[in-house]
């Protein structure tokens, strides 16, 4: 009995610390929206896409991950709207927390080369905490390995918490081949504690990012390359609380295939915690195809592992200016 409390208790306390931070994609450059809703609205095209994701030492300690995102330009008025859901669970210790959020994305033409994206967003959140998910001692028969499937304790409890999110955020970009961005998340500090008698508030997350791409076959006179070879870079930088956060990205485009390498730093109170990361798409039509793979560098095994995320990624373009451009995967491609 007093185990099984306790392991509540060290459920209850992870999962705390878990829904104050924000679970952040490896895969930014691919689907900027999920670092920043403004680049929903960049290149005033209509996109949709899914990205799953795992993390973690082992099967018994993965993060699971589904995040889905559509978005529509509506030429004729200026702006763009986008809807994205985001869900995270962790199976062992009963966690789940889903968010759906809708933006909108107005778009301010400052001069011919240069356009503004500035982005409003109101959001749903619901977070759960299924103890009955929990595996205790009285339910392990230590001498055939059977579990049971109810535990004889009645400590058995379904909690789950409701909360409101709102955000802003703006990009500003050429049409050629750089970008900047800004956003803030939680504006509204929602509370989401699963204790009526204390408080844990998500903190304000705040990121920023910068974009740059370069042709390199310009004149289609290279021997080695497609005509159309590009480097793209993208970096970010996220502060949430006593979190902090840079993800830098090198993608080589050349036609339709794309490949890349990319590092993650993250330092929280103090302990900080590196990966590196590896990806690959391809391009289908107006499909993309890819995952990245990323793992830690310098942490300690455990269990003979290391901590590690693999994410997996499709993405559809319904611009119909693509089609005439078929081959040329640029980032500004409909801006050129």
């Amino acid at each position: 009995m007093r185990i099984k409390y306790i392991y509540v208790l060290f459920a209850l306390v992870v999962v705390q610390i878990t829904s104050a931070q924000d679970f952040t994609m490896k895969n930014q450059n691919k689907v900027m929206g999920t670092i920043n809703p403004s680049f929903y609205g960049f290149g005033d095209s209509s996109k949709a896409g899914v990205i799953y994701s795992t993390e973690g030492y082992n099967e018994g300690s993965k993060i699971e991950n589904r995040f889905g995102f559509a978005n529509h330009y509506f030429a004729d008025n200026d702006f763009s709207l986008a809807l994205d859901v985001n869900s995270t669970k962790i199976s062992q210790l009963g966690y789940s927390v889903t968010e759906a959020n809708l933006h909108y994305i107005y778009k301010a033409q400052l001069s011919y080369e240069w356009t503004f994206n500035p982005s409003i967003s109101v959001g749903y959140g619901n977070s759960r905490l299924d103890y009955s998910s929990l595996v205790f001692e009285d339910q392990i028969n230590v001498l055939t390995g059977y579990i049971a499937g109810v535990s004889r304790d009645p400590v058995n409890i379904d909690n789950k918490i409701n909360y409101l999110d709102i955000g802003a955020g703006a990009v500003v970009h050429n049409n050629r081949n750089m970008f900047f961005g800004f956003n803030l998340k939680h504006i509204n500090s929602p509370e989401t504690s699963f204790n009526s008698n204390a408080s844990n508030k998500k903190d304000m997350f705040m990121s920023f990012q910068s974009g740059y791409e370069k042709d390199l076959n310009p004149y289609g006179q290279s021997t080695f390359l497609p005509e159309n070879s590009y480097l793209y870079l993208f970096n970010s930088f996220s502060k949430q609380g006593a979190k902090t956060r840079f993800d830098l990205y090198q993608e080589a485009i050349l036609g339709n295939i794309s490949f890349g390498i990319n590092e993650h730093f993250n330092k929280y109170d103090g302990f900080s915690v590196s990966q590196m990361g590896t990806s690959l798409s391809v391009f289908i039509e107006e499909i993309e195809v890819g995952a990245n793979y990323s793992f830690d560098i310098g942490s300690k095994k455990v269990g003979g592992t290391t901590y590690n995320t693999f994410e997996l990624y499709v993405t559809f373009d319904f611009n119909p200016f693509k089609k005439n451009r078929r081959g040329n995967n640029s980032r500004f491609y409909d801006m050129q």
